[in-house]
């Protein structure tokens, strides 16, 4: 899990009960056990969000740079980060399976204290460029709405830079000047609070940030589709339910997954001194499950939109090995090919949830005006 408890106890005090008594619970079988098991999920899915998509013709004509587009390739980082920071877990847990004697004496520690920090260290800061990717995902979808557009390279910066500093911020203040951060003279609003701040504030942001900007989008979303066709029919009410629909799963995925997180926080810090030990236990196990598998969430609710869309192989996975429903490439009619090209021209939106549902609204749209009796395609 990404917990800045775990961080904490990474700095040992051989005369602190506190920190061996809450280590003795982390580096327990069952609690390494699930963390290793929900970081490989966590791992797949964020590699499955990272593997090149091509459309279903195959990657020609307009159709074929529907995958190059700016959420995509938000989709990808934020994939790219979630598959780091599951793998700092992996390496963590496994180290502290392998090394049960960490904690137990003080002069025999150094290895796992050592191990301890990197593995806090790569999992604080790829996590929070996660909190940073979903936010810049939420900001692209309102930008482009509003027909305005960020370099992607103002989105590295700001995704990769504000992590740094806020790692680097928590963490020296924890375990500079010594390693000490458990004992008695240690103040811990001085030496814990910054770590837990640099944590909390950005999952804080997008939980609050979010709601807002696709409450924005999407209300901008309702009054294109009101100018551009002069009508509220069904066609246009389903692609409203279903923008609501996908924006209250992609919130509801980071609040599932985070808030564990801020609920462990809030009551290590108004009960410092009488902790319920059994409630805090609980938590952590069920952030050990969750936090890794934010990459599994999302590759279901950040997934192509596009319909008929498949994986391509790379050259170096064996032919044998890989799934054949994931390189076919479907038949496109020609028609359907023309009805993209006229859904190009009514949504300037360039990511793919908001430009599929656009589509699919169109060629229903076209269906009820030509008297077709062809069923509209779903919107997943």
């Amino acid at each position: 899990m990404a917990s800045p408890t775990i961080e904490s106890l990474c700095c040992l005090s051989s005369t602190n009960a506190f920190s061996k008594d809450f280590l003795i619970d982390f580096q327990s079988v069952p609690y390494n056990a699930i963390s290793i098991v929900a970081s490989l999920f966590g791992m797949a899915g964020a590699i499955y969000q990272i593997l090149p998509r091509t459309p279903s013709n195959g990657g020609n004509g307009r159709g074929g740079r529907f995958f190059k587009t700016r959420g995509r390739l938000i989709i990808r980082w934020l994939a790219f980060a979630d598959l780091l920071a599951a793998f700092g877990i992996l390496i963590r847990s496994a180290s502290w399976l392998a090394d049960d004697t960490f904690g137990s004496k003080a002069d025999d520690s150094r290895l796992g204290q050592s191990m301890c920090i990197v593995t806090s260290v790569i999992i604080h800061y790829f996590y929070t460029a996660t909190y940073c990717w979903t936010f810049l995902y939420a900001l692209d979808v309102k930008l482009v709405t509003h027909q305005r557009l960020i370099s992607h390279r103002v989105y590295h910066a700001v995704a990769w830079s504000i992590p740094l500093i806020l790692c680097l911020m928590g963490l020296l203040i924890l375990y500079l000047p010594d390693l000490n951060c458990h004992s008695q003279a240690v103040n811990p609003y001085l030496r814990f609070l910054p770590n837990y701040l640099s944590t909390f504030i950005p999952i804080v942001i997008v939980m609050i940030g979010n709601p807002i900007l696709y409450c924005i989008a999407f209300s901008n979303v309702e009054n294109q589709l009101m100018s551009t066709r002069g009508r509220f029919t069904h066609s246009e009410r389903q692609i409203v339910d279903a923008l609501r629909k996908m924006f209250l799963l992609i919130i509801g995925v980071f609040y599932l997954c985070w808030l564990p997180n801020i609920i462990n926080g809030i009551v290590l810090w108004t009960s410092w001194n009488n902790l319920p030990k059994t409630f805090i236990i609980t938590v952590w196990y069920l952030m050990a499950i969750l936090n890794p598998l934010q990459a599994v969430f999302n590759s279901m609710v950040y997934r192509s939109w596009e319909a008929g869309s498949s994986i391509v192989k790379p050259s170096w996975f064996p032919a044998r090995l890989w799934p054949k429903h994931l390189t076919q490439q479907p038949k496109v009619p020609v028609e359907e090919s023309s009805q993209h090209s006229v859904s190009k021209k009514l949504s300037h939106e360039r990511t793919p949830l908001l430009h599929s549902l656009s589509k699919d609204g169109v060629n229903q749209s076209q269906h009820e005006v030509t008297g077709s009796k062809t069923a509209p395609k779903s919107y997943t």
